[in-house]
């Protein structure tokens, strides 16, 4: 035992003894170690001198130790004095003030909150924020020596964040008329660099204040937008300036507030909002503008939501408080209504609280007279159809000021006897003298034509002729359109009466006003009815009349487009509620000779190359193909082709082709936006062009209507048969006359109201 202890001392002190060789093993003598040498350090990438850049830098940096290794780096960022260029010593004195890092380069964001100036980017204002700085870096090594810090001041700029208040609008009035609790909605970027690279601010504050002057008392003339931008130090001292709200808060309290639940708004006094955001480098905004970032009001209790009722066949009406008297339609017995509304108190700083709807109600005050309680949720009501009687349908919603709006709709159920085979409402305009360039029909040309057509069906007289020009181009009452099965309706390309019926007005356009004349034809064809619309179809003629005159460039959309032209399928889609779309399951309309959109993909369009040289039968098409005994082709007639004449091929001053069409679903521009047919569109008759090339060579103009196909008429007298409907696109007069006496046969026989003749 006594010999291993020893071995083990020994083996200790020998260790012991090569340790303190080895550690001085570095020096020539033994026991007096080597004066250790301060590192160095360089930067290798940043800001040259004196420079103005972004509040966030990017600098790299090295370092080297003569006699060992770089243990790590310290660096600090310091601002300028306050004189704006040098720094304070003092504040880089003091290890704690120092950052450390082992890496090499580092991204370093410094402030830049001293206002400078207001620059102008993209036509808009911004204020430009800076502010100088001195970056230090320096090297520590193994034994805790440090290098000579190197330094690089430059300036450090950004531009403002930019703030827009959402809700309520700005209405341009600088002193808008808002609720008695207002909802602030708002929305603020940050331009990093340029307004079009953006990021959220770091946070946001607002102001709410009466107007007062600069001697503290309420003035409603008083400037104060004015006041605000060119002393904004005054109103530091409010004490109705928000604390500041990180941008990204829950319960987005940093992008929305509400006044007047807590605060007390004075009536019928001037008061102002204003939001300020600030960025992650200290930059507030500076510029106070009634159209973005500011709202100056008068604070009403009167103020209410805007009520909007729409149903599919009556169209829409706006409502904004209670006295509005009903709004009044006739209606036939059995139309199944679907009604359903929506209101906005944005445009006030209001929120919606709740809705109730009641069919006959006789005592608003009472609440069993209404279908339901209040309820915040409930935007429609249950399909009705009505027979007979005055009803009257009823919506009220209220805000959360307890502000109420409340419209009224009004339903005359007229009958429809359907007793009548055909009526012809001539509402196509002409003149009366000859027009020996056969480019019209004069109007006797014209009645004697269709009267020839119309007397082809049993029972029809001059009688069953309603013409629009007689009347002042006023479209017939919807008690005439009741008494028949079946309608024809020729129409010119402008000026007609067809226009008042079927002008559509899309929800986000629907007004206070509201069209007095329900689209009849629509229900006319829902009820069982038939119905053949053909005339002028150019320009803005033809199925485009269901168009505002905004919208009427194209090809054209219109489920994506009934608000005119534009990318995509957002916003209002309430052009599929539109009679072409719904009804005659039309997705995309097109012309010969009209007002046509441009774009890198719409192919340039010329109506001489457009321009129709007959057409013909599609039999692709499974319905077409049903009815053999429809003209193969369809040309037009010696008589309007003649020489000397507007649509003779070989005159140089016509178009040497057929212009007055409308066309429905080109193939051409169908593909560009990805859109499929509807699958009850069916072409009747397709045109060939001029020139083959033509974007729309091989395009439906004339279609079945098969919708309704399986409904019969309501009449107790006569056939009351289920049948196709039909449309074309241009007017029958131009074209051959024993093809055109071909398709009335085959159109008489599908509604079985054909006289055969000598009967």
């Amino acid at each position: 035992m006594g010999k291993r202890a020893s071995n083990i001392v020994i083996f200790v002190t020998a260790v012991l003894l090569l340790g303190v060789y080895i550690g001085c093993s570095e020096d020539v003598f033994i026991g007096t170690p080597k004066d250790n040498k301060q590192p160095e350090v360089w930067l290798s990438s940043g800001p040259i001198e004196g420079d103005t850049t972004s509040y966030q830098i990017h600098f790299y940096w090295g370092g080297w130790d003569p006699d060992g290794e770089i243990d790590f780096f310290e660096f600090i960022v310091v601002d300028a004095t306050d004189l704006g260029y040098g720094f304070n010593p003092e504040d880089t004195a003091g290890v704690e003030k120092w950052s450390t890092t082992n890496a090499y380069d580092s991204v370093i964001s410094v402030t830049a909150d001293k206002f400078t100036y207001n620059d102008t980017l993209s036509n808009r204002p911004y204020s430009r924020f800076a502010k100088a700085h001195t970056f230090f870096i320096r090297a520590v090594d193994l034994k805790g020596m440090r290098s000579e810090p190197v330094s690089r001041s430059f300036t450090a700029w950004t531009y403002a964040p930019d703030v827009v208040i959402e809700e309520p609008l700005a209405v341009g009035d600088e002193r808008q008329v808002l609720g008695r609790v207002i909802t602030f909605k708002w929305k603020a970027k940050d331009p990093i660099d340029d307004p079009s690279n953006t990021q959220e601010p770091d946070s946001v504050r607002y102001l709410w204040s009466r107007v007062i002057d600069t001697l503290g008392r309420y003035d409603e003339t008083f400037n104060i937008v004015n006041d605000l931008n060119k002393n904004p130090w005054r109103y530091e001292k409010r004490e109705n300036w928000s604390k500041w709200i990180w941008y990204r808060a829950e319960g987005d309290s940093g992008k929305a507030t509400r006044l007047g639940d807590d605060e007390i708004l004075e009536n019928r006094k001037s008061h102002i909002f204003a939001v300020q955001a600030k960025d992650e480098a200290g930059a507030v905004t500076m510029i106070f503008d009634r159209e973005k970032n500011v709202r100056q009001f008068i604070v009403s209790p009167q103020a209410g939501p805007l009520l909007t009722i729409t149903e599919q066949y009556l169209g829409g009406f706006k409502f904004l408080g209670t006295n509005f008297r009903p709004e009044k339609r006739d209606l036939p017995p059995g139309v199944p209504l679907n009604f359903r509304w929506g209101a906005d108190a944005s445009s006030y700083g209001g929120e919606i609280k709740s809705y109730r709807y009641g069919w006959d109600v006789d005592d608003v005050n009472e609440p069993d007279d209404w279908d339901i309680l209040p309820s915040p949720f409930v935007t429609t009501a249950p399909e009705r159809k009505l027979y007979m009687g005055v009803h009257t349908f009823t919506i009220e919603v209220t805000d959360n000021t307890g502000a109420m709006t409340r419209g009224s709709v009004e339903i005359n159920v007229v009958p429809f006897n359907m007793t009548k085979n055909l009526l012809w409402v001539d509402d196509f305009k002409s003149v009366v003298q000859d027009i020996p360039d056969k480019s019209h029909p004069p109007e006797p040309v014209h009645d004697e034509f269709w009267e020839g057509i119309c007397a082809r069906a049993e029972g029809w007289t001059t009688e069953d002729v309603y013409d629009c020009q007689a009347f002042n181009i006023k479209p017939p009452e919807i008690t005439l359109i009741g008494d028949y099965k079946n309608i024809i309706w020729t129409f010119s390309a402008a000026d007609d009466a067809w226009g008042d019926i079927v002008l559509f007005t899309p929800e986000s356009a629907i007004g206070l006003g509201s069209q007095l004349t329900v689209n009849y034809l629509a229900l006319f064809i829902a009820k069982g009815g038939h119905l053949w619309t053909l005339g002028r179809s150019e320009r803005t003629g033809g199925l485009a009349a269901v168009l505002q005159p905004y919208a009427q460039s194209f090809p054209m959309s219109l489920r994506c487009e009934i608000t005119g032209n534009r990318d995509g399928c957002e916003g209002d889609t309430s052009g599929v509620n539109s009679m072409p779309y719904k009804d005659y399951c039309i997705s995309m309309l097109d012309k010969i000779k009209g007002v046509f959109r441009t774009g890198i993909s719409m192919p340039r369009r010329d109506y001489k190359k457009d321009a129709v040289r007959f057409m013909y039968r599609d039999d692709e098409d499974p319905v077409t193909a049903e009815y053999p005994d429809l003209p193969e082709y369809l040309e037009l007639s010696a008589e309007v082709t003649a020489p000397g004449t507007y649509f003779d091929p070989s005159n140089t001053f016509g178009p040497g082709g057929f212009t007055y069409v409308e066309l429905y679903d080109p193939e051409y521009w169908m593909k560009v936006n990805f859109i499929e047919s509807q699958p009850c569109f069916h072409p009747m008759y397709k045109i060939r062009t001029r020139v083959t090339s033509s974007p729309v060579d091989h395009v439906a103009a004339a279609i079945w209507l098969t919708k309704y196909e399986d409904v019969k008429p309501d009449g107790k007298v006569g056939v009351n048969a289920a049948a196709r409907s039909v449309h074309f696109g241009f007017p029958l007069w131009f074209f051959d006359r024993e093809s055109v006496d071909s398709i009335v046969e085959v159109i008489f026989r599908e509604w079985q109201i054909y006289r055969e003749p000598g009967t």
